[in-house]
């Protein structure tokens, strides 16, 4: 792991599916997002609107739009719904 290696708990490895090309993309644009702008994102998909999000960081409603219009421009998207149903795809599968 200190070489940037990635460890997955022996117990979580089986219900891990391959990630195939959508995935891959959707992770990268993920990871361009700024911490902050990660932290909204969640709040998103949890269904919080602007103005609880921001009594929550601590930030304006208006930073929260700020926020909000980054994020669906690194991720292509025009909307909530699509931010939620993105970051749905990248959640771990159980196929058991």
């Amino acid at each position: 792991m200190l070489n940037g290696d990635r460890w997955v708990p022996e117990s979580m490895r089986n219900n891990l599916t391959p990630v195939d090309e959508e995935e891959k993309d959707l992770a990268a644009k993920i990871a361009t997002l700024t911490p902050q702008q990660y932290r909204v994102l969640c709040y998103l998909r949890e269904g919080w609107l602007n103005k609880q999000i921001g009594y929550e960081l601590g930030v304006t409603e208006a930073t929260i739009k700020a926020h909000i219009t980054a994020i669906f421009r690194k991720l292509g998207i025009s909307n909530r719904t699509q931010a939620v149903i993105m970051l749905s795809k990248m959640s771990l599968r159980d196929d058991s």
